[in-house]
């Protein structure tokens, strides 16, 4: 069975939850869902094992028509309807031949859509994630376009499910990067900051209160994900899901595991600031988040053509 791409929206692609990480030592790029955790929500949601391909969906969203019947479920933070009516986040639920499904602007920058079998495109190096930069894996190695048809996997027999987990708040956690000795203790955590117009895939810059150090590059080294890198500019770079596999500029803190989705999630203009929290403080943070991820309970709700299924879940 297929989905049809009627409107492509400002930025969809394939993409798995883990990318393919085994080939950085060849200069590859992770790749994968830039909110993990979001996408391995919607798998497990529709069904699906945690690395199913999915869609990403960025900021404004696609339109998509369903040749067949399917289970689907949307998680992060776009608003959604299916026929004309509002499609609940965080919940899955299957939708019949036909069907017309809107992804639109939302609270966050990103949302992504799992249907139950998987996106079905063949895997490069391991995933079926999209590098858009190099342009290979997921679906012709580029964003969707109108009129792309994706080919859907077989569903597997388990339920639909709905999430009843929470979201951390507050500042965005770090711990010390490589290179913290260089920058006065509170050069990230003292200042108040706001996203650049610059924020994708790669990484997220920051404006606001320049961090005064003395050093403007540094050895070339791996880059992490969640690295902060401070270019010369001062601008920190908050590093992604596509960013390069080395760097040479200094890294004061490194964002937590656990608030790696609520980077990708940040639009231009949003305010953030910065906690600074110990190794095992992360390391509790990411079992936390774990825990979240499976707060799930059976959903047995009626056909998509019942307004019963409008509204929120949450």
């Amino acid at each position: 069975m297929s989905i049809e791409i009627v409107e492509p929206g400002m930025l969809t692609s394939v993409q798995d939850p883990s990318g393919r990480g085994a080939w950085r030592h060849l200069g590859v790029p992770v790749g994968g869902a830039a909110d993990p955790w979001n996408a391995r929500l919607a798998n497990r949601l529709a069904g699906n094992d945690d690395d199913t391909a999915l869609l990403e969906m960025t900021v404004a969203g696609p339109t998509l028509r369903f040749r067949q019947p399917a289970r689907v479920a949307i998680t992060g933070r776009l608003d959604a309807s299916l026929d004309g009516v509002p499609f609940a986040a965080n919940a899955a639920r299957d939708v019949r031949a036909g069907a017309l499904l809107r992804v639109g602007n939302g609270a966050g920058a990103r949302g992504y859509l799992a249907i139950g079998g998987g996106v079905n495109v063949e895997p490069v190096l391991g995933s079926a994630s999209t590098d858009l930069r190099t342009g290979f894996g997921g679906f012709e190695g580029r964003a969707l376009r109108s009129g792309d048809r994706l080919e859907i996997g077989t569903r597997s027999s388990s339920g639909a499910h709905r999430w009843t987990g929470s979201w951390p708040a507050g500042p965005i956690r770090v711990v010390p990067g490589p290179h913290a000795d260089q920058f006065s203790p509170d050069a990230l955590t003292g200042a108040a900051w706001r996203v650049g117009v610059e924020a994708d895939r790669t990484g997220v810059r920051l404006d606001g209160a320049a961090p005064p150090s003395d050093a403007l590059e540094v050895a070339s080294m791996a880059l992490v994900l969640g690295a902060i890198q401070v270019p010369p500019d001062r601008r920190p770079i908050m590093m992604l899901a596509d960013r390069p596999v080395t760097g040479g500029y200094p890294v004061p803190a490194v964002v937590i595991g656990a608030d790696i989705g609520r980077v990708a999630q940040l639009r231009a203009g949003d305010q953030v600031r910065f906690a600074s929290v110990s190794i095992e403080e992360a390391r509790s943070a990411l079992r936390r988040a774990e825990s979240e991820l499976a707060a799930l309970e059976a959903l047995d709700g009626p056909r998509d053509d019942e307004l019963g299924w409008a509204g929120s879940h949450r």
